[in-house]
């Protein structure tokens, strides 16, 4: 008789170790470079496009990495919302740019049957889709990073300060979204904890990477 062959049960923590703090980096440098770097317009929209799907893969690597330590509801669940999260942002920079695009392209045609002014309040009409899509992606994401500090809750490497500091910017983004809305926060003369969420997971993948070793060591064998 044939034996079947034998595969590994799972994949390595070290494997989605790397895979994570690649995504990650990807992700920030993606995002960085499509907004504070002079670029050709299509490749900064390539860079902008690709944040989400870079933001998703290292979101399902944190699940990986963190599950091997120890598995919960709210990982599972923050990872959830992360993911959805992730296709929300994605599909409001598309219709965003989307929107800039063809009302840069309105404005240059000839013709007079829009005056300035109403091609303005029609902007202003179409604009607003695409901050209510950003609505829901700060939404999710707010839940998402919560729900994730939660199941980090007392891991040897992360230990409490990032579960805390995770939850407390979540929060505040989360509430400042909903004191504003419908009018974004940095729109409405608030503040914008988008930013400081962001930094949140730049110093998680920094953390992770330095400190690889000891996470692998926590992984369930």
């Amino acid at each position: 008789m044939i034996k079947p062959t034998t595969m590994p049960s799972h994949v390595p923590t070290t494997s989605w170790l790397r895979f994570t703090i690649l995504s990650g980096i990807a992700a920030m440098v993606s995002y960085a470079a499509a907004a504070f770097v002079p670029l050709p317009e299509k490749i900064s929209l390539l860079l902008a496009f690709a944040f989400g799907p870079f933001f998703m893969l290292a979101s399902l690597g944190y699940f990986h990495i963190i599950r091997a330590w120890k598995d919960s509801i709210a990982l599972q669940v923050g990872v959830l919302f992360n993911i959805v999260g992730t296709s929300l942002v994605t599909l409001m920079l598309v219709v965003q740019q989307t929107s800039f695009t063809f009302h840069d392209r309105f404005k240059t045609e000839r013709g007079d049957v829009f005056s300035e002014a109403q091609r303005a309040w029609v902007f202003k009409e179409v604009n607003a889709i695409q901050l209510g899509t950003d609505l829901a992606w700060d939404l999710f994401i707010s839940a998402g990073t919560v729900f994730l500090a939660i199941g980090m809750w007392n891991h040897p490497a992360y230990r409490k300060i990032f579960p805390i500091t995770g939850i407390l910017v979540a929060v505040l983004l989360f509430s400042f979204n909903m004191a504003s809305f419908p009018v974004p926060p940095s729109e409405a003369g608030s503040v914008d904890f988008g930013p400081f969420v962001a930094l949140w997971y730049l110093a998680l993948t920094v953390w992770t990477w330095v400190h690889k070793a000891k996470i692998s060591s926590m992984a369930v064998r």
